[in-house]
């Protein structure tokens, strides 16, 4: 009997990057900066409660508003994109996001993956990047065609596949989540990850974990507190997501919180580590 094969991925996800929003030269930018620590995170030690150190990620994913959506500075923007992104070691995969649909970065997004929405396997796991739209008050819907497209992706997993969802908002936060639910209701879905809210935050949806993963911009309407990427770890049963503080180069432990929530309160709300 051939050994079973065991479930080891670690992945990083980061969000609302902006790019074309104040742009500086190389390690200067604050986006250039991240994808610098991304690149020499590998190896570092993890929390004590956690143990052991970073994995090398098998993959990096961006939950949307990977440009900032500037019609007048469309092609600058995917060209700060690209230069900035070459430099990331890992394999990439992004979300579609309400700031994307500037022509440049939407043509590259729709040659590289063939639609708003995409699936990819890796290791015996399910990951979907789903597309979401937003009207003015930038509130998301997933319609009717990318509903259509993940009943059918669904359709071709088998009921214990474990599945990965990314998504550019929370799913309680679209204007029909119910939809998503319904569709995802009957697989092995272990954990959603969105960006787009610009607070972190882990929380529980249905049974489901999921991440709020913060952002990846500096905008005086940002919040001070909150700026983050997660370090994600499947180990056969267990995820662990852990917050990364970009601006701090320090993992998540209350910093600055205390002037919001009470600090104890709040390293709850960022830490995922359970079994599924």
């Amino acid at each position: 009997m051939k050994d079973k094969i065991m479930t080891d991925i670690t992945f990083y996800a980061w969000g609302d990057s902006h790019f074309g929003y104040e742009m500086k030269f190389d390690e200067e930018d604050l986006r250039g900066n991240i994808i610098k620590q991304m690149n020499e995170l590998k190896g570092w030690p993890l929390p004590a409660e956690i143990g052991g150190c970073v994995a090398k990620p098998d993959f990096v994913v961006l939950c949307g508003d990977a440009v900032d959506g500037n019609p007048a500075e469309e092609q600058l923007e995917f060209d700060y994109y690209r230069y900035f992104m070459n430099k990331l070691k890992y394999r990439h995969y992004e979300v579609f996001g309400n700031h994307d649909g500037t022509t440049p970065y939407l043509d590259y997004f729709m040659r590289q993956y063939g639609g708003k929405s995409y699936s990819f396997n890796c290791q015996g796991i399910h990951f979907i990047a789903l597309n979401s739209d937003y009207d003015q008050a930038e509130q998301g819907r997933v319609n009717c065609e990318d509903l259509a497209w993940l009943q059918a992706d669904m359709g071709q997993v088998a009921d214990e596949m474990p599945v990965v969802l990314f998504l550019h908002t929370r799913i309680d936060s679209l204007k029909n989540p119910d939809d998503v639910l319904k569709i995802l209701a009957d697989k092995r879905v272990i954990l959603v990850v969105s960006a787009h809210i610009h607070i972190p935050e882990v929380f529980e949806l249905d049974g489901i974990s999921c991440i709020s993963i913060g952002h990846c911009r500096n905008h005086p309407i940002d919040p001070e507190h909150g700026r983050h990427f997660y370090v994600v770890h499947i180990h056969n049963r267990r995820i662990t997501a852990l917050p990364w503080r970009w601006d701090l180069k320090d993992w998540e432990h209350g910093q600055r919180w205390s002037q919001w929530r009470s600090p104890d309160a709040d390293v709850a709300r960022f830490l995922l580590d359970r079994e599924f």
